[in-house]
């Protein structure tokens, strides 16, 4: 178990990323917020803001700013999860084949977009479960906030189970008139998080331990 320097270079470079880190995630939510509104269309910066808050996070605006130290791990599945996550809708549809004729969508397209989806969400599971453990682990964040990604994790995790119970039980009406209120629980995890590196950068020592 080593000491962080946490009054030298590494807290400076700590509260730069995380500072700079907690806006990018914080964008997204209003962009998406913004989105919503009739003519919007920030929207779609959404995942390129939310990609770059993880890589900044992941390797820091100098070494001492990463959450996961650096570790070849942490960092690579951060990094991955990012990068996974922006581009996999876009290979979904470069994959499944509507097979358009005379404007008709050809049957199997929904069923594969489907499939793709839900392998997606399995893939970003995996590498977000990684992630958080070694964010937990690494305690580059101080106690108990080390947790705070995996928390986040679990209340997106929740969500998305109770909707697709929802959604098998016939009850897309219910699913349907709690929407926006569903959609607000939605960001908050991201929002939550994005907050949280803000106020974590404003303090004098955010640095705590590195257990090897």
């Amino acid at each position: 178990m080593v000491d962080v320097d946490s009054s030298g270079a590494a807290a400076v470079q700590r509260r730069r990323t995380w500072m700079i880190g907690g806006i990018l995630l914080l964008a997204p939510v209003l962009l998406d917020m913004i989105a919503g509104m009739p003519g919007a269309w920030p929207g779609v910066l959404s995942g390129p803001l939310f990609a770059a808050a993880l890589v900044i996070f992941a390797i820091g605006l100098g070494r001492g700013g990463s959450v996961t130290a650096r570790r070849p791990l942490g960092t690579g599945t951060l990094i991955g999860f990012a990068i996974w996550n922006l581009a996999w809708p876009w290979v979904m549809h470069l994959i499944a084949d509507p097979g358009i004729v005379d404007g008709v969508v050809a049957d199997d397209y929904y069923a594969t977009m489907q499939m793709l989806a839900t392998s997606g969400q399995v893939v970003s599971l995996i590498l977000a479960i990684i992630v958080v453990t070694q964010i937990g682990r690494v305690r580059v964040v101080p106690r108990p906030w080390n947790w705070a990604p995996l928390w986040a994790l679990v209340a997106v995790v929740v969500g998305q189970v109770l909707q697709r119970l929802l959604v098998a039980a016939d009850l897309t009406a219910l699913l349907m008139m709690i929407g926006p209120f569903y959609s607000l629980i939605a960001v908050l995890p991201t929002a939550f998080l994005g907050v949280l590196a803000i106020v974590l950068s404003t303090r004098r020592d955010p640095a705590s331990v590195i257990v090897y």
